[in-house]
């Protein structure tokens, strides 16, 4: 079978799509004029935090079975994921609660200044977990701040309670009616209890969520789709490939204020699971879109539940492991076409799909 003369392109680790009406796998014999992508970042945020966990329950391995400790993997982390992040005009600063220190203060964004940062951190982790105590030091941060904020919160789901101090779920629920912030609860926890306790700092909006440590760690979309998406433009040059480059995927589309997958798409998603299955290394980016009728908030719920649903579709008719599945949502932000006609709105509730790992 002879397929179309197209290829994915990997920026920051991500595989970004020209968009078919169906996947089609990218061939050496089919690669003789190569479609490159020129990129745009797009700013999803005004200022970032870092809040680290440096606590002695970070002295235990990341990995079961591994030597590397939560503590030394996530400042590894962080030196990589600061060099991807492009210069937007971000604020940022970069904390730790075990105890409260300020190690970069709010201010403009320098990958040297993060970097000199992380590789001032002790040795060794240390000290009781004080996530109530940042949480609660991080109100007059966010105070000072105008636009909108991440913060990305390390931690395994335990922490020191204080007497008399609110738990922190409250802490992120207060926090978020007062501040246009979102919540990453970057994960270690391994007992249900623990994860339940950063799912409920996670309900605080529909902006917020919980990333596991290995696919925030592998993944890089999960930082860039924070801080920021990346709109393209195609350029063709002639090249020669000897190998599968990837895959190409449509949209999935939605009707309106749905979130179940439609049997028309099934097929496309069939597809790109069995590609999933034959290459071990790739993984897929599921992100989901609204029209722009309802509230930024309804929407940003509902396009999470549209991306989710993708999700669901090809773990549970697949047994795709969710690892390899990296889930964003944006609600009606970077439409693809009007929302002044219903043909554009229609086009605009979507899960766009990215294949990146190859």
């Amino acid at each position: 079978m002879k397929f179309r003369l197209t290829i994915l392109v990997m920026v920051l680790g991500l595989i970004l799509p020209a968009w078919l009406s169906a996947a089609e796998i990218i061939t050496e014999e089919d690669i003789v004029k190569r479609t490159f992508v020129k990129e745009q970042f797009v700013k999803n945020a005004d200022n970032f935090i870092i809040l680290f966990d440096s606590s002695n329950s970070m002295n235990t391995p990341w990995e079961r079975g591994g030597t590397e400790t939560k503590y030394d993997a996530a400042k590894r982390m962080l030196k990589q994921k600061i060099g991807m992040i492009p210069d937007l005009g971000y604020n940022a600063g970069f904390y730790t609660y075990t105890p409260w220190k300020e190690y970069v203060p709010m201010g403009p964004f320098n990958k040297d200044s993060y970097a000199a940062a992380v590789d001032s951190l002790p040795a060794e982790a240390k000290g009781a977990t004080r996530l109530t105590q940042g949480l609660r030091e991080l109100d007059p941060v966010l105070g000072g701040l105008s636009g909108k904020t991440v913060v990305f919160i390390f931690n395994d789901g335990t922490y020191s309670q204080v007497e008399g101090m609110k738990v922190p779920p409250q802490y992120t629920e207060e926090l978020a009616k007062k501040y246009n912030v979102c919540f990453y609860m970057v994960s270690y926890a391994r007992r249900g209890v623990d994860q339940k306790l950063l799912e409920d700092m996670a309900k605080a909006n529909e902006c917020s969520r919980v990333v596991p440590f290995r696919p925030f760690l592998e993944n890089p979309s999960y930082v860039t789709g924070a801080l920021y998406s990346v709109k393209s433009t195609e350029v063709v040059e002639t090249v020669t490939e000897s190998r599968i480059a990837g895959l190409n995927v449509g949209h999935v589309n939605f009707d309106f204020n749905k979130a179940d997958v439609k049997a028309g798409f099934k097929g496309e998603l069939d597809e790109l699971a069995a590609f999933l299955q034959k290459n071990d290394s790739a993984y897929a980016m599921l992100v989901g879109f609204t029209d722009s009728i309802g509230t930024q908030e309804y929407n940003l719920g509902l396009s999470r539940r549209r991306a989710e649903s993708v999700a669901d579709y090809l773990v549970d008719n697949h047994n795709i492991s969710r690892d390899r599945l990296v889930i964003n949502y944006y609600g009606m932000e970077n439409p693809v076409a009007s929302n002044d006609t219903a043909e554009g709105r229609a086009k605009n509730r979507r899960v766009e799909i990215a294949v990146g790992g190859m």
